[in-house]
């Protein structure tokens, strides 16, 4: 008897908005398509996804999430990773587990970020069909086109740098705590996780186009890369809007602030946006929904506000200074203004490293980040030459066909399977 076509599509990520934010997106599209969707995150983006029509099962509570962006290590190079690991990846293992089981496989398609495990477990204990889906380029990982790493780095030499992170780092923060419940279900144990066990050996989809990062030669055969997916909310005041629209009005396009929605520790670097505003005697938008951040000294032509879709505003800057998360990244070279980004941790040094080479922004690491430096940076990417590129590469996004070639991509695996 012929088994009926796959109806359920189960979104599985962990993280702030900006990973949050192209799930939405996706389950979007997909429901549009006629597919049943739930979405598996922290139950902090519970009235999002419900808001747009998803299924939702909390994987871990608000209070485990606000916890977490307390505490500054969070964005620290090193102590991130681990801080991220042992607070939210690894005790999310198996209650993701669990919470797939409840699924019918014959029924359901999983689509999850790569570092959570208890998808990629699910899969291979029971069966599920499994697509991985990877927002940034970081997360896959090569010996050639490394752009954090200078050009001349011989590709043996930056194996060998990722086989010390992996035996140093990666694999002690990981391994054992995925190996004991791998063998607690009869699993064979996994090593090198980062270098092995990121990719679902059905389906890789990268979020992003081929022109910010190409294909490489050992990268998985099986990956697809269809481009940026954005999701924007609009539950925005009447009153924030009247007062944006006033401020946008009445004077040149103001540079756009923002250290990412999950950062609590940006007064420095609301400190140094503030004053490069005052060097270039430049308007500026300081966004931010933690206002204890900033500066008490703010004058009439640097406003703050809580929140403002990116597609509405970005449009109508001059220029975007943020963190480099790659959801702000495409956001940027989407509305075709310059960034200057201030990569931290995780992806946004490689994310930094990449809009440099395209010509579009520049980056500064925090021990170069304050407002002499930053001015440099903004009037220097400001110039007409490096406006006309970003408005080149804005022209190569067409967001709905982004996210058309991603739900096609997932609904060609479901009948596939």
């Amino acid at each position: 008897m012929k088994r009926p076509p796959i109806s359920h599509v189960v979104l599985c990520t962990l993280g702030s908005a900006g990973d949050v934010n192209p799930f939405l997106g996706i389950g979007q599209g997909l429901r549009k398509r006629g597919y049943r969707v739930t979405l598996i995150t922290n139950s902090f983006f519970e009235a999002q996804a419900r808001d747009v029509g998803l299924e939702f099962v909390g994987l871990g509570s608000t209070a485990d999430y606000l916890s977490l962006i307390e505490n500054p290590d969070l964005w620290h190079p090193y102590k991130g990773l681990k801080l991220l690991a042992e607070r939210a990846l690894l005790p999310s293992m198996e209650p993701l587990y669990e919470i797939i089981s409840s699924f019918d496989p014959s029924q359901t398609v999983l689509a999850a970020q790569g570092q959570l495990f208890g998808a990629h477990i699910a899969h291979e204990k029971l069966g599920f069909p499994f697509v991985t889906i990877h927002l940034q380029p970081s997360t896959f990982r090569t010996v050639h086109d490394v752009p954090v790493l200078p050009s001349w780095v011989p590709p043996l030499l930056k194996s060998g740098i990722f086989s010390l992170v992996d035996f140093f780092l990666l694999d002690p923060t990981f391994a054992p705590q995925i190996n004991r419940f791998r063998r607690s279900l009869g699993l064979p144990v996994v090593r090198k996780v980062f270098a092995r066990a990121m990719h679902s050996r059905q389906l890789t989809v990268g979020l992003f186009p081929d022109w910010f990062a190409s294909p490489q030669p050992d990268w998985p055969p099986q990956t697809k890369l269809t481009g940026f997916v954005f999701y924007d909310k609009r539950n925005r005041t009447e009153g924030d809007s009247k007062r944006l629209e006033e401020f946008l009005s009445r004077g040149d396009p103001p540079i756009l602030f923002t250290p990412g929605t999950a950062m609590k520790h940006g007064s420095e670097f609301f400190a140094d946006c503030n004053a490069a505003c005052r060097l270039l005697g430049r308007r500026g938008i300081l966004l931010t929904q933690h206002a204890d951040q900033l500066p008490d000294d703010l004058p009439t032509e640097v406003q703050h506000f809580d929140y403002v879709p990116f597609s509405e505003i970005l449009p109508r800057a001059a220029a975007l200074v943020h963190h480099g998360g790659i959801g702000t990244t495409a956001q940027a070279i989407a509305a075709g203004i310059p960034q200057v980004i201030r990569p931290m941790a995780y992806d946004q040094p490689d994310n930094a490293a990449r809009v440099e080479r395209l010509g579009i922004g520049a980056s500064l690491r925090p021990k170069k980040f304050n407002a002499p430096s930053l001015a440099r940076e903004l009037n220097r990417i400001t110039s007409t030459e490096v406006r006309d590129r970003c408005k080149s590469f804005a022209r190569k996004i067409i967001p709905d066909q982004s996210l058309d070639v991603t739900c096609a991509a997932l609904e060609d695996f479901a009948r596939q399977h």
